[in-house]
C-alpha cells in the first residue's frame, strides 16, 4: 500500500504533454514536455515521416529552476540531429556564475531565465504577473531579456474542443554575444532566438495550466506546435 501511495504522489507532481509540429501542412515532429512541479521541465523533439528518413533527429533538453520565481539553476541538451551530435550542460555556481561543461564560464550578476524556464513559467503564472515583464535572459553564453506580451484571451483548438487561452507574444532580444558557447548549435537553439521570427503561444486559463498551440513565424513559412489530443496527458 505505501508503494502505490508513492507512486500516486510522484505521478500528481508531474505533468506531460504530447505535440505535433506542422510545417506547411505537415506533420514533422514530435515533442513531449515533462514539467515537474519540485522545478524541472523536460523536452524531447524527434522528427517523425519523410523528414525523419531524411533527416533524423531526437534532442532532448532540460532545465532545474527555483520553482517559485523559475530562475534557472541548471540546463542542458543532448542532441542527435542528423550528422550533428553534441551535449551541453550548465549550472550555476555559489558565485552566480554560470559554468559550461565544467569549464566555460558565463558572468551572471542578477537571476536569469532561458527559453525552457520561459516556457515553464508561462504555464504557471497569469498574464497580468506576466504582461511586459522583461526577464534576464541567457541562451547557449548569449545574453539578453526576454517578455511576454499579452494579446488577448482567445480560444485555440486541442484537437476535441476549442480551450480559452491567453495568448501571448514572446520577444527575445539578445545584446551581449561576446561569449557564446557554440560555433554551431541544433536548429531549435538556433533559430528561436532569431529578431525577425514571431513566437506565439496559447495558454490555457484552466487551473492547470497547458500551452496548447504554439506558432513561430519566419520570412519563410511558419511551424505550428498543437496539443495533441491523441495522446494521453498526464
Amino acid at each position: 500500500m505505501k508503494k502505490i501511495l508513492f507512486l500516486l504522489f510522484l505521478l500528481s507532481q508531474i505533468f506531460c504533454q504530447s505535440y505535433k509540429i506542422k510545417i506547411l501542412g505537415f506533420h514533422t515532429t514530435d515533442v513531449t514536455q515533462i514539467i515537474h512541479d519540485s522545478g524541472k521541465i523536460e523536452f524531447v523533439a524527434q522528427n517523425r515521416g519523410l523528414l525523419d528518413m531524411i533527416w533524423p533527429t531526437k534532442n532532448d533538453y532540460s532545465a532545474n529552476y527555483d520553482s517559485k520565481t523559475f530562475n534557472l539553476k541548471s540546463w542542458g541538451k543532448n542532441i542527435q540531429q542528423g550528422t550533428y551530435k553534441n551535449n551541453l550542460f550548465a549550472i550555476i555556481d555559489s558565485n552566480k556564475s554560470l559554468i559550461y561543461n565544467k569549464k566555460q564560464k558565463i558572468l551572471i550578476s542578477k537571476p536569469v531565465h532561458t527559453i525552457f524556464t520561459m516556457i515553464a513559467m508561462v504555464q504557471s503564472k497569469t498574464y497580468d504577473e506576466l504582461d511586459t515583464k522583461w526577464f534576464n535572459y541567457e541562451h547557449e553564453g548569449k545574453l539578453g531579456k526576454a517578455r511576454f506580451v499579452w494579446s488577448d484571451s482567445s480560444f485555440a483548438w486541442n484537437g476535441k474542443d476549442s480551450i480559452l487561452c491567453d495568448h501571448y507574444r514572446l520577444d527575445i532580444n539578445i545584446n551581449d554575444s561576446l561569449n557564446t558557447i557554440l560555433k554551431s548549435t541544433d536548429y531549435f537553439m538556433k533559430y528561436i532566438i532569431k529578431e525577425n521570427f514571431v513566437r506565439e503561444l496559447w495558454v490555457s486559463k484552466t487551473k492547470r495550466k497547458i500551452i496548447i498551440a504554439a506558432k513561430v513565424k519566419t520570412p519563410w513559412f511558419t511551424l505550428i506546435a498543437q496539443l495533441n489530443s491523441n495522446k494521453e496527458h498526464w
